[in-house]
């Protein structure tokens, strides 16, 4: 078993990584102090049918006799208000009781990880939860960091807050189940950590991402515990990304969002993002930050992944003033994490528009 130790004092935890060790999360949290006896799991119904059952005796087979399962609708349009309040109503009906804590656990990808992480921090003013990630995206990122939020129709992730999980279950046998489309979102916040980050990870990846993308065991475990270290690191020196650390993480989510939001469903979060990291690393050889090679390479690394480097349908202005709402940008001017090198990142405020315009009419060809 892989183990990563998120340092964040008494808000530390672990981020637990192999295969097969479903049935094992009642030991992993009894090792931590967890072994409480009301287990609330929020899931969905595609992965609540292939992994709750497993989940559930294993709990039980532990001495567990209160656990029971609440599904958020499938889809990122269901991570809004109203299945929040219907998730944290329910938690208020499974444990009715104030003077007993649930432990909330989030078992599936990044959008039953969010809302349910954000039920955990609200209800009765916090309650543990555990992350169980089930797609490679929410393995890789989403799962580790604490960051909990839903979505509201003028943004993504706009009601939230900062709660961390007291452990990170990654059963990486569950991958095995998801859509060939999904892995490859996934393998775009791969690429992302080594671009930024890790020049080593990225170079690993030229040499075999089509490993990764067919989930071969040896690549996921290369990639995924070498991603959930950097993030544990950079996590636990800007806990609340208010120390211009934790923004590295967002390279190619700038425009990548705004992309998402006008694709409407069209583009996954992944693809969406895999676009806006070839618009950035653009505008970094646009500025003259990187080597001249970077974004080529970058680019050839997507394509090989089977990501999109660009898509056509949107129109420029539309995704560009989509951008302008983005939380990242300060006082109006955008704020953008580019490229010095591969592994090597830097923050830029006030990029020229002109250069934001061609990069995204590079990536967004209009006819």
């Amino acid at each position: 078993m892989e183990t990563v130790h998120v340092s964040l004092g008494a808000r530390s935890y672990d981020v637990l990584m192999d295969f097969d060790m479903l049935s094992d999360l009642a030991d992993a949290m009894a090792e931590r102090g967890l072994d409480r006896k009301n287990v609330a799991v929020i899931t969905s119904p595609t992965v609540g049918a292939h992994y709750y059952a497993a989940l559930e005796a294993g709990l039980r087979d532990a001495g567990l006799e209160h656990v029971a399962r609440w599904d958020l609708p499938d889809g990122e349009e269901n991570k809004d208000l109203d299945h929040f309040v219907a998730a944290v109503r329910w938690l208020a009906r499974f444990a009715p009781d104030p003077s007993i804590q649930p432990v909330v656990v989030a078992l599936g990808g990044g959008v039953v990880g969010d809302l349910g992480g954000f039920a955990a921090a609200s209800f009765r003013r916090g309650v543990p939860y555990v992350q169980v990630p089930t797609t490679l995206l929410a393995a890789v990122d989403s799962s580790v960091g604490g960051k909990t939020a839903v979505n509201l129709p003028e943004g993504k992730n706009l009601v939230g807050a900062f709660y961390q999980p007291s452990l990170v279950h990654c059963d990486l046998a569950t991958l095995r189940t998801l859509p060939a489309r999904q892995v490859r979102s996934g393998v775009a916040e791969v690429v992302k950590y080594g671009a930024i980050l890790d020049a080593d990870l990225f170079q690993f990846l030229e040499l075999c991402i089509e490993d990764l993308v067919d989930l071969a065991p040896a690549a996921l475990l290369r990639a995924v515990p070498t991603c959930v270290a950097l993030k544990a690191q950079v996590v636990a020196q800007d806990e609340r990304d208010d120390r211009s650390v934790r923004i590295c993480l967002n390279f190619g989510h700038t425009l990548g969002h705004a992309i998402e939001k006008a694709a409407s469903g069209r583009l996954t979060h992944g693809e969406s993002v895999a676009i806006g990291m070839v618009a950035a690393a653009r505008m970094s050889a646009e500025l003259d930050l990187c080597p001249a090679d970077v974004p080529e390479r970058l680019e050839q690394l997507l394509i090989r992944a089977g990501l999109p480097v660009r898509t056509d349908g949107l129109d420029v202005a539309e995704v560009l003033a989509f951008m302008q709402h983005d939380k990242k940008f300060v006082t109006g001017r955008n704020r953008f994490v580019l490229l010095e090198d591969v592994g090597q990142w830097v923050e830029r405020e006030g990029v020229p528009m002109e250069i934001v315009r061609k990069a995204a009419r590079e990536v967004l060809p209009e006819d």
